[in-house]
């Protein structure tokens, strides 16, 4: 039996806050919670 390869999931860079996990208050994205990832 073959060992099968763990693909990692697919993550996009939040459109909302650019990545940074904060909006434009300072505050947590409320879109990625703050992981800047979608």
């Amino acid at each position: 039996m073959t060992e099968l390869a763990l693909i990692p999931p697919r993550r996009w860079q939040c459109c909302h806050c650019g990545g940074t996990g904060l909006d434009s208050y300072g505050d947590t994205c409320p879109h990625c919670q703050g992981l800047g990832l979608c």
